[in-house]
């Protein structure tokens, strides 16, 4: 990984344990501009409230709690719903402005971008 790249790992496990909760890992989207790196999480059932969104040492963590979907009656005969939520990681680079990340969270989707600081971005040089 450059230092001015997400890293982008998509595991082959669609699970991620944490002590005795499980968590989805979510699909994603992450796409480049000149002057941006922009993630895409989809995190349906999640509120505003319930993701933790967490930048440090390189590393960007998503979480989203979820309740429980689960019916009150009746006996359980397949449970690929399962209510703990979501977790996923991403590797920053160093060339990311960290001061000047915006999160936005719309009908489901996560969406993260982190703008790239001046020093990696391409510039057009002035020949005298």
């Amino acid at each position: 990984m450059n230092n001015h790249e997400v890293a982008v790992r998509r595991e082959h496990e669609t699970q991620f344990v944490e002590g005795d909760a499980q968590y989805r890992v979510p699909v994603a989207d992450v796409y480049e501009t000149a002057d941006t790196f922009v993630l895409m999480l989809d995190l349906p059932g999640a509120t505003r409230e319930s993701i933790s969104l967490t930048l440090d040492k390189g590393e960007m963590r998503v979480k989203a709690n979820i309740a429980s979907l689960r019916a009150e009656e009746g006996t359980l005969l397949l449970s690929e719903m399962y209510g703990a939520g979501f977790f996923r990681a991403f590797s920053i680079g160093e060339g990311i402005d960290t001061s000047a990340v915006d999160a936005r969270f719309e009908h489901g989707v996560l969406t993260v971008t982190l703008n790239k600081s001046e020093d990696i971005k391409p510039r057009e040089i002035r020949i005298n």
